[in-house]
């Protein structure tokens, strides 16, 4: 009975969560997430992961961070057609901050969205990444392109 049990409440969970994809995504890491509403019911929501901190040691005074940003963009049933992120290695110490690498990843769902191209670069304090979008239909296709760019200020403020 108590298996029975703890699988509905699993079930219920996960369904929970893949019916309101904002409010999980909400729940990353106390990070503020950004939504953004597009046309025809489509919208982003865009959110920052923690990956790794270095604190400083002795021989340096500057702390190490990597985060990964990411965005996705939904259907109006609500339903994730692809996503990008960037993932940033930043260092600061309270007066400088510089982006030491980047790198991308982009994906899609379904048989109608495919990658056309991605790609990521790094310039002083920031992260970016790019992708381009196929969205095959009946009569033809439509490509979109959007970026992501993650920020680290000098005191490890990231936005």
């Amino acid at each position: 009975m108590k298996k029975i049990l703890a699988l509905i409440i699993a079930a219920v969970m996960l369904t929970t969560m893949f019916i309101f994809p904002v409010n999980a995504a909400s729940l990353i890491d106390g990070t503020n997430v950004e939504i953004e509403y597009l046309e025809d019911g489509y919208y982003t929501v865009t959110y920052i992961e923690n990956n790794s901190v270095i604190a400083p040691g002795d021989s340096t005074q500057a702390t190490t961070v990597t985060k990964t940003k990411t965005k996705n963009f939904y259907n109006s049933a609500g339903d994730v057609m692809w996503y990008i992120k960037v993932q940033g290695t930043f260092t600061y110490n309270g007066s400088t901050s510089k982006c030491t690498n980047s790198a991308h990843k982009a994906a899609t769902f379904g048989k109608t969205w495919s990658i056309v191209k991605a790609s990521s670069s790094k310039s002083g304090n920031t992260a970016t990444a790019k992708a381009t979008v196929r969205h095959s239909n009946s009569s033809g296709y439509n490509e979109y392109t959007s970026s992501v760019t993650l920020t680290c200020s000098k005191t490890g403020v990231f936005s």
